[in-house]
């Protein structure tokens, strides 16, 4: 039996940055939801479908289907998302946190190629 990979403490930063940026990516979305509505039922109703929308999307394609261009595509993907994100924060007037948001999603995505990993793991057999 094999041995699993050991995780060094880089790969555990990087996967705490990761989960970071998909907290900040629910709360932009959720955030600029509340701020562009009227009425306290639409902010509440954008403040929380903004959010599913936007990770609807996010899993809605299974890109190991496209073979070789997966892994960019899926990269493409998550930095679309991330930026709607960090914009959503920049028109609801949260400036700072939007480029904290968009600053943090470009370091992340490079911390991963970096340490050798990837944003697809191959599909079990």
């Amino acid at each position: 039996m094999a041995q699993p990979k050991k995780i060094t403490p880089l790969q555990w930063i990087n996967i705490g940055l990761r989960g970071l940026m998909e907290a900040l990516i629910v709360f932009g979305f959720g955030y600029w939801g509340y701020h562009a509505a009227g009425k306290t039922i639409c902010k509440t109703l954008l403040a929380v479908g903004a959010p599913l929308a936007g990770f609807g999307f996010w899993g809605l394609v299974d890109f190991h289907q496209f073979g070789p261009k997966a892994e960019a595509l899926r990269l493409i993907q998550e930095l679309a998302i991330s930026g709607l994100a960090a914009l959503a924060f920049y028109s609801a007037g949260a400036h700072r946190w939007g480029w904290g948001l968009g600053i943090l999603s470009v370091l992340q995505h490079a911390l991963t190629y970096l340490l050798g990993d990837r944003l697809l793991k191959a599909p079990k057999a």
